[in-house]
């Protein structure tokens, strides 16, 4: 499995805030069945600690802490960005890799115009995947089709399978996605090892009883590794 949004940076952001507690949460990944890792901290959020460039560095570390270790895993760099209209965002610095992927999040409380602006990133060039979707409650069954329709990707935590655990999370809204194939990422969007931690394969195993096999390995694998693949390309 891959997992695509994860807060495992140490000291970024309200995620990880040690070397040895990412180290941590690598171990969990990796037992659970995850041989890569997309790290993306929050940018343009509240919880943002630094600039997006501050990040590169940090990230070398941790990965050069994973190899000492001989982890099995490999690691790549990208951002949860926080769409904010009054910001001109610099997208290109926030990809996944170099690829033209972004992951990006809107806020659950105010509406927003989710359709038109991943719109104008796809005709930026970029592949918009948009983070939880989930938690977004204003958003009606046929808004998500009307989305994906722009090109854009849609991610689910695992959280949601399994505990439906944040406010905006409608149960119906997580079946109703699930049912009609319309997710294309289950990502862990874990913060720590404890109350928020890695925890891919029990959402796999919570669906692999009533779900589509080849579905499956999409959303938990092959999606992702497209991703994966496109930053090998670019490399």
């Amino acid at each position: 499995m891959i997992d695509i949004h994860s807060h495992i940076l140490p000291g970024v952001d309200d995620g990880s805030q040690s070397i040895d507690q990412s180290i941590e949460m690598i171990k969990k990944e990796i037992a659970d069945g995850v041989d890569a890792i997309i790290l993306t901290p929050h940018v343009q959020s509240k919880v943002s600690k630094f600039d997006p460039s501050h990040n590169l560095p940090i990230f070398n570390k941790l990965q050069e802490e994973a190899k000492k270790l001989k982890l099995p895993i490999d690691l790549y760099l990208g951002a949860e960005t926080f769409y904010r209209s009054h910001i001109k965002t610099d997208f290109r610095s926030v990809t996944m890799g170099a690829s033209n992927y972004i992951l990006i999040e809107f806020s659950p409380y105010i509406e927003t115009p989710i359709e038109e602006i991943v719109y104008d990133l796809t005709r930026m060039g970029f592949i918009p995947i948009i983070a939880h979707v989930e938690r977004y409650s204003y958003l009606k069954p046929e808004d998500f089709i009307k989305i994906k329709t722009t090109g854009a990707l849609l991610q689910v935590n695992t959280s949601s399978i399994i505990g439906y655990n944040h406010k905006n999370v409608k149960k119906n809204i997580v079946q109703h996605l699930i049912k009609n194939q319309l997710i294309d990422f289950i990502s862990t969007d874990t913060h720590n090892i404890d109350s928020r931690p890695p925890n891919m394969k029990e959402a796999f195993e919570a669906l692999k009883k009533n779900q589509d096999k080849d579905y499956l390995n999409k959303i938990f694998d092959l999606n992702a590794r497209k991703i994966i693949d496109s930053i090998k390309h670019i490399d």
